[in-house]
């Protein structure tokens, strides 16, 4: 106690402790009390002499404020914030400018450290990056709130994030990926993710939901629908076409102003790229070894395929392995282990539908399937409907098969694959199909040839033709005054019995018998 300096545990300068204890010491005068011994003890308190204490009164007695007066120095006004303004924050590029104006006013201008200092005093590091770089440098400045904490899949948090590495895509040219992933804010549990060669779009969105939606093999076993999801201003993530999934799917999408407003997922960008990226062939954060030159360089980078790999193997280790301080657990055991209601998920087919893409142009099924972004696919029920013009749908980052539905009615056709990695079972339902087809317009077309014989079987039968009966003038007039001639009466069939003859008269010449003689005939 005794080799405390005074004031220690009340404040550590006497500037702090001056208010207090003059106004104190004008309460006791104003009722006649204040004595010699108290100023003595308010100076043995301060570490100040005991006039020391006494001009303290008489300044506050006459500036009417027992605080400390503010000697007098330079200070920021605003038309010098005026000229920080314009300049963007240079300080350096300010003082030329003030200094030109002192001078043409006859005044001396302002030392650069006095303004450097004034600075500090009267302005904010905030408002300084405010001006350099703009409000939103600003608000990295302002304190936060710490948000309330929340149950599994009560918020979600989305966010896109560059992969910080190069890879080599299956045309053989390296680029650089983006992984679109959703976390369970409540958890820390990755629900999601999908990665994306080029340039990350409202597909790699979609796509991501709906690994994070589904929990049967091979996802799960967290998932289901979340109450809401918490994104920035993406325009990838503000799109009618995921609008519209989350709508219905009945997920309400929160747009916040600021990064640091969704910090579960920024959290796990930063942290994607100290345990993961880092540690990739080809890291583009690399050590320098020059100005032009990062240590790797020149190492082969992975493969598509290898980088999705190993990043699904990331995730299930930051799942499963990894133990968040806040909760104590790891974001799987966390999900478990948390006990509220879990909102039914739609189904994979469901989900499928509510997801589908399309570009809005006509495709013509062909003899070689339908050509879509450069590949040919296989209908699966295709068979005689070459030349339908048809509609493509699609679910992102699932482009080994697509929907096809007719483009004028929109009825649905069925899927179809690519036609170079069709299996056997495709093969062989497109193939029964075929025969199938051409069985049953067989089969139409001989009961269409049946009908047509039963429908002119009449007109192909032979008929007797029948002369037409013609008469004169004569006849004509006779058999419109009713005086034409009776009929011939029709012959009667003789009704005496057939008796045929044996043969020729006598003296008859019959063909092919000799004509007998005269003799021959008067012998007889």
């Amino acid at each position: 106690m005794g080799d405390e300096a005074p004031g220690d545990g009340l404040g550590r300068h006497r500037d702090e402790l001056r208010p207090a204890a003059v106004a104190q010491l004008l309460r006791l005068r104003a009722v006649g009390e204040l004595t010699t011994a108290h100023v003595r003890l308010v100076a043995d308190a301060v570490g100040v002499h005991k006039r020391t204490v006494w001009s303290w009164l008489a300044r506050a007695e006459e500036t009417g404020s027992p605080e400390k007066p503010e000697r007098r120095r330079f200070r920021i006004t605003e038309e010098i914030i005026d000229v920080l303004a314009d300049y963007q924050g240079n300080v350096k590029r300010a003082h030329e400018h003030l200094a030109e104006v002192a001078v043409a006013a006859g005044r001396k201008p302002p030392g650069l450290t006095t303004l450097h200092d004034a600075i500090a005093r009267d302005l904010d590091p905030g408002f300084m990056a405010g001006l350099r770089e703009g409000i939103p440098a600003a608000r990295g400045f302002d304190p936060a709130f710490q948000r309330p904490a929340v149950a599994r899949n009560e918020v979600w948090e989305g966010d896109h994030k560059q992969a910080e590495t190069v890879v080599m895509m299956p045309d053989g040219k390296p680029s650089r990926v983006w992984v679109t992933w959703f976390e369970d804010r409540g958890t820390s549990h990755v629900m999601g993710w999908a990665v994306t060669a080029g340039a990350a779009h409202r597909g790699s969105v979609l796509a991501a939901v709906r690994m994070s939606v589904l929990r049967e093999a091979p996802y799960g076993p967290a998932g289901g629908l979340p109450h809401l999801v918490r994104v920035d201003g993406g325009a990838d993530f503000l799109s009618k076409t995921v609008r519209r999934a989350f709508g219905l799917l009945g997920v309400p999408v929160h747009r916040v102003r600021s990064a640091r407003h969704k910090g579960g997922i920024e959290r796990l960008n930063r942290t994607s790229m100290t345990r993961f990226f880092a540690d990739l062939p080809r890291y583009t954060k690399a050590p320098r070894l020059d100005h032009r030159r990062r240590l790797g360089d020149t190492d082969p980078p992975l493969t598509f395929e290898a980088f999705v790999g190993l990043l699904g193997e990331w995730v299930h280790k930051h799942n499963t392995e990894h133990v968040i301080k806040r909760t104590g657990m790891t974001p799987l055991e966390a999900w478990l282990a948390d006990s509220a209601e879990v909102r039914p998920e739609p189904s994979a087919s469901e989900l499928r539908a509510l997801m589908l893409e399309s570009d809005h142009k006509v495709h013509k099924i062909t003899s070689h399937g339908v050509e879509f972004a450069g590949r040919r696919y296989m209908p699966e029920n295709g068979v005689g409907r070459i030349g339908l013009e048809v509609r493509v749908r699609w679910m992102p980052h699932h482009t080994h098969e697509i929907d096809l539905y007719t483009f004028r009615g929109n009825r649905y056709l069925g899927r179809a694959f690519l036609s170079n990695e069709a299996s056997e079972e495709l093969r062989a339902k497109v193939l029964l199909e075929r025969d199938e087809h051409s069985k049953a317009l067989r089969q139409a077309l001989k009961r269409s040839g049946k009908r047509r014989r039963e429908r002119h079987l009449p007109s192909t039968r032979p008929e007797v033709p029948v002369r037409a009966l013609r008469m004169t003038e004569q006849e004509a007039r006779a058999e419109l005054e009713g005086t034409a001639a009776l009929p011939a009466p029709r012959r009667e069939r003789a009704t005496e019995r057939y008796t045929p003859r044996l043969g020729p008269a006598p003296g008859w010449a019959v063909p092919g018998r000799a004509v007998p003689d005269e003799d021959s005939l008067s012998e007889e």
